[in-house]
């Protein structure tokens, strides 16, 4: 099944591309014809519903058909793609912070491996969260590699960061 979907990741990917390259342009017109507040503003919630849609949907297909990472694989960009799935997992209205800065070492495990370390941190981490409160992931350089802690917040209890090896 999981060939399946790698095999049917990057058409599908495709095919979203095209679908959200219309939805964009007719939103685009829409706003530039607007003569009232109140269309103006149903153009610009089209806008933000279908740039959402589209991040979370690209983060979605990352899981079946990962982006390559060529010198090992690039923690921040993993992380990006996983935000609007992060924010799912969460719930609606609660808050994810991500801090990793864009030049980190690259890591010596695949996306999927790490890809999967996040969503089971994540998972546990929201399973702690309080009810209106969300998940802070940091992702910083450690000697040798790279640390990784989500942890919820504003009161949740940090735990322990898990080490990443650099490729």
């Amino acid at each position: 099944m999981t060939d399946d979907l790698h095999d049917l990741a990057r058409p599908v990917r495709h095919e979203a591309n095209n679908l959200f390259a219309a939805l964009s342009g007719t939103v685009e017109i829409l706003q530039r014809v607007a003569t009232t507040d109140r269309d103006r503003a149903r153009a610009d919630r089209m806008r933000e519903a279908a740039t959402r849609l589209e991040a979370l949907f690209k983060g979605y297909l990352s899981l079946a058909a990962p982006p390559p990472q060529d010198g090992g694989t690039d923690g921040p960009k993993v992380l990006e793609l996983l935000r609007p799935l992060l924010v799912l997992l969460l719930g609606p209205g609660r808050p994810v912070e991500i801090e990793a800065p864009p030049r980190l070492r690259r890591l010596a495990i695949p996306v999927e491996e790490l890809q999967a370390t996040i969503m089971r941190l994540a998972r546990e981490a929201a399973a702690a969260a309080p009810p209106q409160g969300g998940l802070r992931i940091v992702m910083e350089a450690a000697p040798a590699g790279v640390s990784l802690r989500i942890a919820p917040f504003p009161e949740g209890e940090a735990p322990p960061p898990v080490f990443l090896p650099a490729a």
